[in-house]
């Protein structure tokens, strides 16, 4: 990706080989295309954080919350588009197009009060739905053997695009609207879900299990960079002195610490479970669990930014809050996303990284109940933030997950199946193999 892009990209194919049907690994990398496609969202995300900036009341928020939430499944599905039928068909590159037209016309409408721009925010919406259907028809078309998962995504995906669209003509920020755009969006989030659960683990809908933890990543980069310039944009507003410095330093070693606990884990696993064992729920659960991941992040940048630029004991009392409880959820996420790969490489209990974000998911949430100036308050998360990062990455359960995922991947790219995700973890003489946790599941027959 990051030494130009490849003359032609093999187009992944769920093609059965050894006893448990897993798929032959073929290599799937991040075009350009789907680079340009995800910086759309730098904008989005930008123009989010200054809605909520500008407008931090419970009201809002909800908007706010429901927006984001939209933005994101957006998002989503074009990646999972990518991820299950391949990235070089005619169909995915002309569709990706047109959508990323869609989600620019979305960007311009995210920032002003609903009642203005509430049409125009359901009808780029809903366009960008409509095209979601289109491609799923022509991905089935192209694609040996996405017919089934693709075909019975079509329909219901088309009549939650026809709520987005009918929605545009009620009243701009009503009641009703924005009841619509919940259930349209709850449906939309429910039926691959569904369509999963009755396909189970056929290979032609499984996701490529390199290339979604790849986008997934690339967004979540993008999140932290809007911390970084929210952090940069409060700091303009203030006088460049040490007052104004070391809060600012804080929040950007804060972000850096969250950089590391994110990229710490195994962040394949989920996916290789379903490829390898067809854990398919453990990866629909890995995937859903970014969204609250990515809005804390998000949200977190405003409270640090908005920190550095407020002037009066009220303002400050707000941005604190919006400081602890995302960070919290962030940790929480973290812990949930943690447990999860931990439970398809059958690990119970919990381990020194798990406890570690406990710990600091308490400890955030705390801060919002304590009296604190800007300073104080970025230089205590600052510390929680980077504490818990720096026992992540030297616990030695880190390195098994890491350990396992880079083995299970290594046998996939060489074309042998494993049975299950913890077999043969390591060479008998390795470490880890001749001292395997006592925590690790037996499969039972």
């Amino acid at each position: 990706m990051t030494h130009g892009e490849p003359d032609t990209i093999e187009v992944q194919e769920h093609e059965p080989s050894g006893p448990a049907g897993t798929p032959v690994h073929n290599d799937q990398k991040v075009t350009w295309l789907e680079l340009f496609f995800d910086l759309i969202f730098v904008v989005a995300f930008d123009q989010l954080a200054k809605r909520l900036g500008d407008s931090p009341q419970l009201e809002n928020l909800g908007e706010f919350g429901l927006m984001f939430t939209a933005v994101w499944w957006a998002w989503a599905g074009n990646t999972m588009l990518a991820a299950r039928y391949g990235n070089e068909t005619r169909a995915y590159r002309w569709g990706t197009v047109a959508q990323l037209v869609s989600m620019g016309m979305l960007a311009l409408t995210l920032r002003g009060d609903l009642k203005d721009t509430g049409m125009a925010f359901a009808l780029a919406y809903g366009t960008n739905r409509v095209l979601q259907v289109v491609m799923h028809f022509a991905l089935a078309r192209e694609v040996p053997g996405g017919a089934p998962f693709a075909q019975q995504s079509s329909a219901p995906l088309a009549l939650a695009a026809g709520v987005w669209l009918i929605s545009a003509w009620l009243p701009g920020g009503s009641t009703l609207q924005i009841l619509l755009w919940c259930a349209a969006l709850l449906a939309d989030m429910i039926i691959p879900v569904v369509i999963q659960a009755r396909v189970g683990n056929a290979h032609s809908s499984l996701p490529h299990e390199g290339h979604l933890p790849e986008r997934v990543g690339l967004l979540q980069i993008i999140a932290l960079g809007a911390i970084v310039t929210e952090v940069v944009n409060g700091s303009r507003q203030q006088e460049m002195n040490l007052v104004t410095l070391a809060p600012a330093l804080s929040a950007i070693l804060l972000t850096v610490a969250l950089w590391r606990l994110y990229f710490d884990q195994a962040r394949t696993l989920p996916l290789l479970g379903a490829h390898v064992e067809g854990q398919v729920q453990r990866m629909q659960a890995w995937l859903y669990g970014h969204l609250p991941f990515t809005l804390s992040v998000v949200m977190l940048g405003v409270g640090l930014g908005h920190g550095l630029s407020g002037v009066d004991a009220k303002k400050d009392a707000v941005n604190q809050q919006f400081v602890a409880w995302p960070l919290a959820s962030a940790f929480l996420t973290l812990c949930f996303l943690r447990w999860n790969s931990r439970r398809v490489a059958r690990q119970r209990g919990m381990d020194r990284s798990l406890m570690a974000m406990w710990a600091g998911a308490f400890g955030a949430a705390a801060v919002g109940f304590i009296d604190l100036d800007t300073v104080q308050l970025h230089a205590l998360v600052a510390v929680l933030t980077v504490g818990a990062s720096l026992i992540v990455a030297t616990d030695p359960a880190t390195r098994r997950l890491g350990k396992l995922e880079e083995e299970v991947t290594e046998q996939l790219d060489e074309g042998e199946a494993p049975e299950t995700i913890v077999q043969e973890l390591a060479d008998p003489s390795d470490e880890i193999s001749a001292n395997p946790p006592t925590n690790i599941e037996t499969r039972s027959s």
